[in-house]
């Protein structure tokens, strides 16, 4: 994630069952050159382990001089394969070293051979099964103590996220010895047990899920969120440093969307974004916060969790019915598929039949357009508009 895992929120998730957190993830060439760029950063603290400090990078050299600053306040280094978004492909990193396999090869050997830590790396499924076990097999030969596998391709990104592939996980889970994580449509405690017995992976990763419900790995109850949100600020205000008043809001966000849009709060959000500094800014987030607790005390802690099934919204099922009756919706995993029937069925991948059918259409489509502007105007004259006649 990026910003959105900061010492105080990682706290928050270690009071409610996460038994290891990663930081956000860090650019490597900045983490290493820019001094207040660290500072802002990371925040060591004791009581913040086991930590798991994540970078992005494209060059070994620089990805080792920026983890020789976190190796004695850390469990492990990670090297982030995974990330889909725009700036990661204009950055040339995240998920877009995953073809690179000599690279990111040489990135991992050279923590390995150089760290006083475990190297980690997470990766996201390539477009078929032999090129990405091919990628965790070398990443495990060159020294990788650990996997953490997302089961979706780059391309299962924002809108069209689509479920997760369970079974690619588990083929990848399979074909390993070290250990192996998995990450994706993980949003329900029982979403957590599920990836657990179906894959036979050694833990389970969420970022979104557990951003809506910090307390998603305390399996025994429902717990309030307006409460979490109140406990989110405690820590904000125990462990300062890497936390700033945007991250704030955008935790704040997440925390109340349910209060904003199902329960008719909408003035409380508007409040909070005309936030600013002519008074005490964390007075004013509390006050906000307080004030959705006395309005929704009336309200199950169950209904007040917003359940952020994002692929969901393309079918409609994303209503206050479906947060009720969560157990009656489909699935957010994939699972006894195999991987050449995901990815040919998946428009989201280039390669299927499906996206090929739809560019093709698309196509076809923007030469029509492009036709018809080529076409003169006709020297036909439009009939004269009829006057409409009054009635009697």
């Amino acid at each position: 994630m990026v910003d959105q895992s900061e010492l105080p929120y990682r706290m928050l998730t270690r009071k409610y069952g996460a038994q290891i957190c990663y930081t956000p993830m860090y650019h490597a060439r900045l983490f290493s050159t820019d001094t207040k760029y660290r500072r802002d950063m990371f925040t060591p603290h004791p009581e913040d382990r086991p930590l798991v400090v994540q970078f992005c990078a494209n060059d070994p050299d620089i990805l080792l001089n920026a983890a020789r600053y976190v190796e004695n306040d850390c469990d492990a280094v990670d090297i982030n394969l995974g990330c889909p978004q725009g700036i990661a492909k204009k950055g040339n990193y995240g998920s877009f070293l995953l073809e690179k396999t000599e690279l990111i090869v040489s990135m991992v050997r050279k923590l390995k051979e150089n760290l006083k830590v475990p190297v980690t790396c997470k990766i996201r499924c390539l477009p078929n099964e032999k090129d990405t076990l091919h990628l965790a097999k070398e990443i495990e030969k060159a020294g990788a103590s650990l996997l953490t596998v997302h089961g979706r391709t780059r391309d299962h990104n924002k809108q069209t996220v689509g479920p997760c592939h369970y079974s690619a996980v588990k083929r990848i889970k399979e074909t390993l010895s070290i250990p192996v994580i998995i990450n994706g449509g993980i949003s329900t405690f029982a979403d957590v047990e599920r990836a657990l017995e179906f894959t036979g992976c050694d833990g389970v990763m969420t970022s979104e899920g557990i951003l809506e419900y910090p307390a998603l790995f305390d399996g025994s109850k429902t717990h309030d969120m307006d409460d979490l949100i109140l406990e989110y600020l405690e820590f904000f205000k125990k462990y300062p440093g890497e936390a700033n008043f945007k991250i704030v809001r955008a935790h704040m966000h997440k925390f109340m969307h349910s209060g904003f849009t199902l329960h008719g709060h909408s003035d409380l959000r508007d409040k909070m974004n005309k936030i600013d500094g002519k008074r005490d800014m964390f007075e004013q987030y509390l006050e906000i916060a307080q004030e959705m607790k006395e309005r929704r005390k009336d309200i199950a802690p169950i209904d007040k969790i917003t359940w952020y099934y994002r692929h969901w919204k393309e079918q409609g099922q994303l209503a206050l019915e479906g947060l009720k009756h969560r157990e009656e919706l489909p699935q957010s995993q994939i699972m006894d598929c195999e991987w050449d029937d995901w990815m040919r069925d998946d428009p989201r991948n280039p390669q299927s039949q499906k996206a090929k059918d739809e560019k093709a259409e698309e196509k076809k489509k923007m030469k029509l357009e492009r036709k018809n502007k080529a076409e003169p105007p006709s020297n036909t004259q439009p009939e004269e508009a009829k006057q409409p006649t009054a009635e009697a």
